[in-house]
């Protein structure tokens, strides 16, 4: 059997770029002085995905070029930072991890296992997947290396979602019935294992956390105010989506959250009390875990936090990350 690459990764959405959300680490420190990206001086105009940016408020620092990509570092509004790689032409932005291993390589050793993906840009991609794990690679340009990654072009349209969209799994399955107005009855998610925090009659939303990740306990924090006001109820779902950073702490923590009641779940998370099972987490912990997982997948989540809700009309309301308007995400749920 022939080995397969693995690396940090991020499960793939099509929701905005810069959410405050755990998934994989980016963050770099430079001495110099940070500029916002200009007009392009190439004739590119809105074509610049590097300019494009400078117009979602980032503050860009160019790095030294690496493999043929232009490199660079944007400081998100909020503290963020986004690392990207981008072509000459400044066509496209990829964000991501560069992997220094020529792509061909990594192509020969992913074998059976990867799916090439049409050029887009004249950039070579692939859609790597192991179980439930999943990633996107690209080639730089002069193929001595990869980074796995997301493209976007210049009006922040998410090119990676058009390239896999036809890849069986690669996209969302679960589906929402307009049937019911209970979250509970969405086709799919019925499965999804955790525990309820909020007035049972109160708006219920979805919420997807790593137990380790500081920003889903960023945002429990910000939204416990209108939880306590009776505005909003959260069914909060455990996830380990850290274990490559934190040495298998997000699936102990996650397992032992699991492993409470479903009345106390949330509250031992919050409270700090989810030693009490990490030693000895209940026997059904792991297969709820492991199907957590599935449905995660399957909805394409980039990371935690991410809310799943649905409006009165039935459509399906989501949000990737750290709500920046607790007000208005309250009021747009209970729409």
């Amino acid at each position: 059997m022939r080995p397969i690459y693995l690396f940090p990764f991020a499960l793939l959405a099509w929701s905005p770029a810069l959410a405050q959300q755990c998934a994989q680490p980016l963050a770099m420190e430079s001495p110099s002085e940070p500029r916002l990206p200009g007009p392009s001086m190439d004739g590119h105009g809105d074509t610049d995905a590097i300019a494009h940016l400078g117009t979602r408020g980032a503050t860009v620092e160019m790095q030294a070029n690496l493999h043929g990509f232009e490199t660079g570092i944007a400081h998100m509004r909020g503290g963020e930072v986004l690392v990207f790689f981008a072509p000459t032409d400044h066509k496209v932005v990829l964000s991501g991890t560069l992997i220094p291993v020529p792509y061909d390589t990594l192509r020969h050793y992913a074998d059976g296992r990867a799916h090439d993906l049409v050029p887009s840009h004249g950039i070579r991609g692939m859609f790597v997947q192991a179980g439930n794990r999943f990633q996107v690679v690209y080639a730089t340009p002069d193929g001595q290396a990869a980074v796995a990654a997301r493209m976007w072009d210049a009006t922040g349209k998410d090119l990676t979602k058009t390239q896999i969209k036809d890849i069986p799994g690669a996209v969302p399955t679960i589906t929402v019935s307009s049937s019911s107005s209970d979250t509970h009855s969405q086709s799919g998610l019925t499965d999804l294992s955790g525990g309820s925090l909020g007035a049972p009659s109160a708006p219920e939303v979805l919420m997807f956390i790593d137990p380790q990740c500081i920003y889903s306990i960023r945002a429990m924090r910000a939204l416990q105010p209108a939880i306590s006001a009776g505005k909003l109820r959260l069914k909060v779902i455990p996830l380990a989506l850290l274990d490559y950073e934190d040495h298998g702490a997000s699936t102990i923590n996650a397992k032992s959250m699991l492993s409470f009641p479903e009345g106390e779940m949330a509250e031992a998370w919050i409270t700090g009390r989810l030693g009490e099972k990490a030693s000895t987490p209940s026997a059904d912990s792991p297969q709820k875990l492991a199907r957590n997982g599935e449905i995660a997948r399957q909805l394409a989540l980039a990371g935690t936090p991410t809310f799943i809700w649905r409006h009165r009309n039935g459509e399906t309301g989501r949000l990737d990350g750290v709500p920046r308007d607790v007000e208005a995400f309250v009021g747009s749920v209970a729409q």
